[in-house]
């Protein structure tokens, strides 16, 4: 027996398939819950939407209509990290959201729209149409985007803030200037 080897596994617990499997495995090991984290986001912005508020309002609504099952099929931070951080280009937040998180909500409701529609919002899904409005995607400009998903929770949005790599480069490179006492004369 070797003291310092640890099996790190991780288990999709939405996947009923396996429902004997997941039982078997919790009764021979032990599993630690790792849940969202929002704090990873709390200066990511995207054109006024603030990532960790919108992901906590968005896993509210998923539990709210879900039901049972709700918790566990949470939005976890994962899909928002690069490279251990967070995500910063608009692009890539479009791409997650178009090609994971839609997606995913669409299955956890099964095709059904409107309760779609509850989760990510009126501005996101045309319930008469039964469709998401993916012509919010094909634009550079990310501002109808932003309002569409922050239209069940419009409070949250931060007005003046956004987040990009140039701005925090130039944000670091002045503390660091002013820190390191350098002075141009």
């Amino acid at each position: 027996m070797l003291e310092n080897v640890y099996i790190v596994g991780t288990m999709n617990t939405d996947d009923r398939s396996i429902a004997l499997l997941d039982v078997a495995l919790r009764r021979r090991f032990g599993f630690i819950e790792l849940m969202m984290n929002y704090a990873l986001f709390d200066k990511t912005v995207f054109e006024g939407l603030p990532l960790d508020k919108w992901l906590k309002e968005l896993n509210a609504r998923i539990c709210e209509c879900i039901g049972t099952d709700a918790r566990n099929l949470q939005i976890g931070h994962s899909y928002f990290l690069e490279k251990e951080k967070p995500i910063m280009e608009n692009e890539k937040f479009k791409r997650i959201i178009r090609e994971d998180i839609i997606p995913l909500i669409e299955e956890y409701c099964y095709g059904d729209y409107a309760l779609i529609s509850k989760i990510l919002g009126e501005g996101i899904v045309d319930v008469k149409k039964q469709t998401i409005r993916f012509e919010l995607f094909n634009t550079s400009d990310i501002s109808d985007l932003v309002t569409a998903l922050l239209s069940p929770c419009p409070t949250i949005r931060e007005v003046g803030k956004v987040a990009e790599d140039d701005e925090i480069e130039e944000e670091t490179e002045k503390v660091n200037e002013s820190d390191s006492g350098d002075k141009i004369s």
